[in-house]
């Protein structure tokens, strides 16, 4: 009889517990956050492909052949370094008539400048009229003008010629022996040396809508103009981005952003934009687009060994809006089909009814009746 009313006594005991661990199992939790005005971020990514920081283009001074090459495209090249041998007969051709054109040019200004000094002192001795004069003086200026231009185009032509111990500046019409054997010395100047402007890497040139990438060599014709190669600086990159018309106004010229890559993981890139069109191109999805660039200003040793041109990025761009309120979007619930936020004021809650602006993946923003300071209460 005692063994049985012990086993109900601890029966009695035991659901007496269950209940206990019931009740304290099932009281919920309430989480209180106080409403603050913060910016919220957001995040677009873009694609586009490594290029230099800048690039000098290398053109074809004459139509020719190319008859040497002494690079490969995609090497690291020097200052005046040789890159292209290209054999031009036409180029020959009009060096001899730019020399002639400059040694006439030449002996026209120096009669005109005698002429000149000549009227001068007739007009100042009231022996010419002043018509004559100011007609002298014209002739001078013009014949003036004309040798400085046939200088020049003398000058564009001997930089494609390695002429030593041979000033051609000084010849006059007077020295016909020296001017049979300057034209007659070059008479390998068909055979044009160009050279790199500067340093860099020799680039294949970039196609766009106005030019067709060519990769030349050895035997191909080429026409005065052709562009021929890109020297591009290394030191640093840039990358061209298309943003489509309802995100580009939130772009600003100096902005930050963060340049990454599948080839080259291990490095964060500190960017900003350069430029932001404000002419919409036509794309495939249909949407407008603006073209942006963005530039990298420097590269570090280590990472210009890795990151080449050509190569695949992505731009991340951080939009920060005005500051707002935003609350976890488990602190708003519906009640008769409209939004509100439980908040806790003077030790009691209430429910408030809001207006909900933009949603984030994990806040959604509160644009009216709730301020600054409010406690929310999140029911857990």
């Amino acid at each position: 009889m005692v063994k049985l009313q012990f086993g109900i006594i601890l029966l009695c005991v035991f659901c007496s517990i269950s209940a206990c661990s019931r009740d304290t199992s099932s009281k919920k939790t309430n989480e209180i956050i106080t409403a603050e005005l913060k910016p919220i971020q957001t995040h677009y990514y873009y694609t586009g492909l490594i290029q230099p920081l800048k690039t000098v283009v290398v053109t074809s001074p004459a139509e020719g052949v190319i008859e040497d090459m002494a690079f490969h495209y995609g090497d690291s090249v020097s200052a005046k370094q040789p890159l292209f041998t290209i054999n031009s007969d036409k180029f020959q051709t009009d060096y001899k008539n730019a020399l002639m054109q400059y040694i006439k040019a030449k002996t026209e200004f120096n009669n005109s400048r005698s002429q000149l000094t000549e009227a001068e002192f007739l007009h100042k001795n009231e022996l010419i009229s002043d018509d004559d004069f100011k007609s002298k003086q014209t002739s001078f200026y013009t014949a003036q003008l004309t040798m400085v231009q046939s200088q020049d185009a003398l000058s564009e032509m001997l930089k494609q010629l390695n002429i030593k111990g041979f000033n051609l500046y000084t010849l006059t019409i007077q020295d016909i022996d020296k001017i049979t054997h300057a034209l007659h010395s070059q008479d390998g100047a068909q055979k044009l040396q160009i050279s790199s402007p500067t340093k860099g890497v020799a680039l294949l040139p970039i196609k766009n809508d106005s030019t067709d990438a060519k990769k030349f060599s050895k035997g191909e014709q080429v026409k005065q103009g052709d562009l021929l190669a890109l020297i591009g600086d290394i030191s640093g990159l840039t990358i061209h981005i298309n943003v489509n018309e309802f995100n580009v106004n939130q772009l600003k010229v100096g902005q930050k952003v963060m340049v990454t890559g599948t080839a080259f993981s291990q490095f964060n890139l500190q960017g900003y934009i350069a430029s932001v069109d404000r002419q919409g191109q036509a794309s495939q999805g249909g949407l407008p687009v603006f073209p942006v660039e963005v530039v990298v200003s420097t590269l570090s040793p280590e990472q210009q060994a890795v990151i080449h041109m050509g190569m695949s990025a992505k731009v991340e761009v951080t939009i920060e809006s005005e500051p707002v309120i935003s609350v976890p979007l488990n602190a708003v619930f519906e009640k008769n089909g409209m939004p509100y936020v439980k908040i806790q004021k003077n030790n009691k809650m209430q429910d408030v009814l809001v207006k909900t602006g933009q949603t984030t993946e994990n806040a959604v923003v509160i644009e009216a009746n709730i301020k600054a300071g409010d406690n929310i209460v999140i029911t857990g």
